[in-house]
């Protein structure tokens, strides 16, 4: 076997690193950043801006220019006369003599000699005049030496913050900004309160806590906040809430639709929101979800709105007894009113007396709304009280019984009865017991 040996690594040094070509330029150091202008500085070319405005224009800019930029340059040229200690700093500059007095009281009376200078340095002045700034004379304020607003207001070097000179506008004077209470401002600011009349909107509550446990209704993420009407409810904050009333008129800056709403919630509170608050609120809200009812949107082509309250369902059934006490009536109809399900109400009709015994047939069927039961079954009674059947039948435990809500008449007779009723027009009808027919009354 060979064996090869190895020699440790002859160990360099800076000078033997520094000593190689540096091909990639790693080690070559670009030169320091010139550092920023001191505050000196910064005030000779101030005024030399202002020097070069009046060169090219012949004559000192003005505070109520239209241009921006002369407008500043004025403003400048006044701070810096009015600080005698930079008039005195910056006299080696001044080659126009700009800054020869501490006020502006007569600046405009010999506005032309700084303009004829100008013109003249045109033509005869150094190019050496435009040296670099000498070395100030005082050393820079270092912000670490910046200790209370006294320091601040010392060291205004544009006299930007005093005021006191009404040729200088100070920064806190808003002259083009308009102030807080120029704004369009809401009416009323919202507020929550004790809902007097909760108990019209209790039941209502109610039946949609229902429909979501059994899936009929649908809480999905609160979209479109311009879809807000009369009637739409919402979960807020976890709490069930409806949109009772929408205004009419908008509140408010802006152009989109902004009303105030009556908005009930569910623990017996109303408040007054404006519609975007509330949007702003269900977005804001990780729970805020909108409550779809599929039986809505046919509610409302049919003009019913949450206040109507449904009170239950008139129905007319048809009697499939084979009774021989009944065969011989052909149109034997019943008009009854029940608050629940209509199937589970003629389940089991059979055994029940109210059903003659026997199976029934749904032939017409109304949901009601907002009325009284006992109302209308006396108007039913009055209307058809020749067409009732009058008839003993005998029950299956033995006893008879006379069917009271049993009529002999004919469909049409009797939907357009249930119709008049409940559009509040019976009064203006009677029943014709020769035809069998619902004939208007005549007058006079």
């Amino acid at each position: 076997m060979i064996r090869t040996r190895r020699e440790p690594p002859k160990r360099r040094s800076l000078d033997d690193i520094f000593a190689e070509s540096d091909e990639l330029g790693l080690l070559t150091v670009a030169p320091p950043r010139s550092s920023a202008p001191s505050s000196d500085q910064r005030l000779v070319a101030t005024l030399q801006n202002i020097e070069a405005f009046v060169t090219k224009n012949g004559r000192k800019p003005q505070q109520d220019a239209k241009d921006l930029n002369e407008a500043t340059l004025a403003v400048q040229l006044a701070a810096l006369r009015r600080d005698l200690s930079k008039v005195e700093g910056l006299a080696d500059w001044d080659t126009l003599g700009l800054l020869g007095r501490s006020t502006g009281d007569s600046e405009d009376a010999s506005q032309d000699e700084p303009a004829k200078s100008a013109r003249a340095g045109q033509s005869g002045r150094d190019d050496t005049s435009e040296a670099s700034p000498a070395t100030p004379k005082e050393a820079p304020v270092s912000p670490d030496s910046v200790t209370s607003l006294d320091d601040i207001w010392d060291s205004d070097t544009l006299g930007l913050l005093s005021g006191g000179d009404d040729s200088v506008e100070s920064i806190f004077d808003l002259t083009h900004v308009p102030e807080g209470n120029e704004r369009d401002m809401p009416d009323e600011i919202a507020q929550r309160a004790h809902c007097d009349d909760f108990y019209r909107f209790e039941n209502l509550f109610d039946q949609v806590r229902e429909e979501l446990r059994e899936g009929d209704a649908e809480a999905v993420p609160f979209q479109m906040e311009s879809q807000i009407d009369e009637g739409d409810m919402f979960v807020l904050n976890g709490m069930l809430c409806i949109a009772d009333q929408v205004g009419e008129e908008s509140v408010g800056a802006g152009r989109k639709f902004n009303p105030r709403l009556r908005v009930v919630f569910d623990n017996g509170t109303e408040s007054n929101l404006l519609l975007r608050s509330l949007a702003r609120a269900l977005y804001k809200d990780e729970t805020g979800r909108r409550i779809l009812r599929p039986d809505t949107t046919l509610d409302v082509m049919q003009g019913i709105t949450h206040h109507d309250k449904r009170t239950g369902v008139i129905y007319i059934l048809r009697s499939l007894s084979q009774d021989t006490a009944l065969r011989g009536i052909r149109n034997l109809h019943k008009i009854g009113y029940t608050e629940k399900e209509l199937d589970k109400r003629i389940t089991g009709a059979e055994r029940q007396q109210t059903y003659l015994e026997a199976p029934v047939q749904t032939v017409a069927s109304f949901e009601c709304y907002n009325l009284d039961p006992r109302r209308f079954e006396r108007l039913v009674h009055a209307m058809l009280h020749h067409q009732r059947v009058n008839v003993l039948l005998h029950s299956r435990d033995g006893s008879t019984y006379r069917p009271r809500e049993w009529f002999d008449v004919e469909l049409d007779a009797a939907r357009e009865i249930v119709k008049r009723i409940v559009d509040g027009t019976i009064a203006q009808y009677r029943m014709d017991n020769t035809t069998g027919r619902l004939v208007e009354k005549r007058h006079g």
